[in-house]
């Protein structure tokens, strides 16, 4: 097993994200992080015996890009083998009425999304693909924003869904960089040149 996934097994053990046979939805926007989560997850499922299930949210804010990625989420899903739910809103729109930015509305839509579908199935965990970097960023942008000590922290290794405090979201990439996604083992590179 390549560096990468010994270390997401080793944070995903340590930090008790994931045990052993259970379900777990994954969040896959499409994006290279997310992708790479799901398929180091699906690796190391074959030891670890979880009931995977795919989750892509279509904000239908890029066009035609925004359906090629829940097109390639999709396809991806169903060349492993696994579940696949998708939605989509008019994120948009959903921002005008409700006053709020587009990012904030996204969010929101997303994360209900995730726990209505967790819910839906059963499944207690989301997996996000949040990694060092983001949480780099989300520091900067939170000191910008004035804000206080706590919300310094940053993002948790595991957390509540902000849309159902009873749905658990795990970041297990939360201390590997983007660069590190660069350094998976052959096949799963191998995979990912196929699709």
């Amino acid at each position: 097993m390549g560096d990468f996934l010994q270390n997401l097994e080793s944070n995903i053990e340590r930090r008790d994200l994931l045990s052993p046979g259970q379900a777990v939805l994954v969040a896959v926007s499409g994006g290279m992080d997310s992708m790479v989560l799901l398929r180091s997850l699906k690796e190391l499922s074959e030891k670890m015996c979880w009931n995977i299930c795919v989750a892509h949210f279509n904000h239908q804010l890029r066009g035609r890009s925004s359906d090629a990625d829940e097109k390639l989420v999709s396809k991806t899903a169903a060349a492993l083998k696994l579940a696949f739910v998708a939605e989509r809103a008019d994120v948009k729109s959903f921002a005008r009425k409700s006053k709020v930015s587009i990012e904030m509305a996204a969010r929101k839509l997303r994360h209900e999304f995730f726990a209505r579908t967790a819910r839906d199935r059963n499944i207690s965990t989301v997996a996000l693909a949040h990694h060092a970097d983001d949480q780099v960023e989300l520091f900067f942008l939170r000191l910008l924003r004035g804000a206080g000590g706590e919300g310094l922290a940053g993002m948790k290794w595991q957390s509540p869904s902000p849309a159902d405090k009873k749905i658990m979201l795990v970041r297990p990439l939360l201390d590997m960089t983007k660069a590190s996604c660069w350094c998976l083992p052959a096949k799963i590179r191998f995979c990912f040149a196929r699709m």
